[in-house]
């Protein structure tokens, strides 16, 4: 059996990490600086990014008697969204497929990109599923990448962000491990655009959860400390139920609706571990709603989204699935939050309320959260 070679990442570089393409022979133009790439020249050097060192080998794996395991495994596919994100496109694409889980397919969606993304798209041939669409938003991304895509588990990854290597290995032996769940999920660790750690080097969400956690979705407005679109990843079965996504409500934040209606369906895996880098730079979508220009504005739009979300979450449980759910606003926290900073007149016992009741803070996170909130009253009056 021929093995296959795939590198070490090392923990200043991993986010870095990226490999040659092999098996292609023409030259394109890639990525931004407009270099020429051929079959010996990789993205990381074209960039100028660090070198990798080491080696490690992985053999396709087989049972006792020699008998090869991976029709066993389920097929996980990865779907990468992109819009605009040239220069950090090849580093997701590259994440995707150096993973160590052996059975995945990578979908590719191109939402209108108007920079070099469909050039470096082209570059991987066959090795991807290309999706090239206009411009239609996060929603409709998700619907494309979907509808093209046959895996048992599927994985979502923005084009800034990147998997590590073990990432769906240790995805799919959770999934195997609670088969009736709706999502499993994985802590994050943010880094900049140039990869270097933020957050002190602490992954988010700190609060991880495991098991049956509707009744305490309810009790908390609908919220739950979730990941981003790239620490999330959902059987097909749970897909198949709420899919399509409304395109015209959900143009961002898509992955909201998704991880907002999975404690309806089935348990909930969080996995202790951060198995993917979140890239938070000035375009990125953390940042959308601080670039508004005014605090009060940002929060306004923030609060506004939560509404919509619940409202979605709510109207989707109802009439598409006919299951009846106690959720409310009042006791949604961060919405809560985000109307006293808009300047909405919000009672304080309203605010105190929302948190001390929320189910997922430990007593240290509320009275963190409340120090904040006295703060930020100050601060906003």
């Amino acid at each position: 059996m021929r093995q296959r070679h795939r590198r070490r990442w090392p923990r200043r570089f991993a986010p870095f990490a990226a490999s040659a393409v092999p098996g292609t022979s023409q030259e394109i133009s890639a990525i931004s600086s407009g270099t020429i790439l051929d079959s010996s020249t990789d993205f990381v050097s074209a960039v100028g990014m660090p070198k990798l060192i080491g080696w490690v080998v992985f053999s396709e794996s087989k049972d006792r008697m020699g008998n090869s395991l991976l029709p066993e495994q389920p097929l996980v596919s990865i779907i990468i969204t992109n819009h605009n994100y040239a220069s950090f496109l090849p580093l997701a694409i590259e994440s995707a497929l150096e993973q160590t889980y052996p059975r995945t397919e990578v979908v590719v969606v191109d939402d209108g990109s108007t920079d070099t993304s469909h050039q470096i798209i082209a570059f991987y041939q066959d090795r991807i599923i290309p999706i090239l669409k206009g411009n239609g938003g996060q929603g409709s991304g998700f619907n494309a990448g979907y509808g093209a895509s046959r895996g048992d588990l599927v994985a979502f990854l923005d084009a800034d962000d990147v998997f590590r290597p073990e990432k769906l290995a240790k995805v799919v032996a959770a999934w195997q491990a609670q088969p009736d769940t709706s999502v499993i999920y994985h802590q994050l660790q943010g880094i900049d655009t140039h990869g270097r750690e933020l957050w002190r080097g602490k992954p988010w969400p700190k609060v991880m959860l495991r098991g049956n956690i509707r009744a305490r979705v309810e009790r908390s407005g609908g919220w739950w400390p979730w990941p981003v679109t790239s620490g999330l990843c959902f059987p097909r079965t749970f897909l198949e139920q709420v899919l399509p996504i409304s395109e015209a409500e959900f143009p961002n934040r898509a992955d909201s609706y998704l991880a907002g209606m999975a404690p309806f369906l089935g348990p909930v895996v969080g996995i202790p571990e951060p198995l993917a880098w979140y890239r938070v730079h000035s375009i990125s979508g953390s940042n959308r709603y601080g670039r508004t220009g005014s605090k009060q504005l940002g929060c306004k739009l923030k609060a506004e989204i939560f509404a919509l979300e619940c409202q979605i979450v709510r109207q989707t449980l109802l009439h598409r699935l006919r299951i009846m759910s106690s959720i409310s606003l009042s006791d949604h926290y961060l919405y809560q939050y985000y109307r006293q900073g808009s300047g909405d007149d919000v009672p304080l016992r309203q605010l105190v309320g929302a948190v001390l009741r929320c189910p997922f803070l430990p007593p240290r996170l509320k009275g963190r959260e409340l120090v904040k909130m006295a703060l930020q009253r100050v601060d906003w009056q």
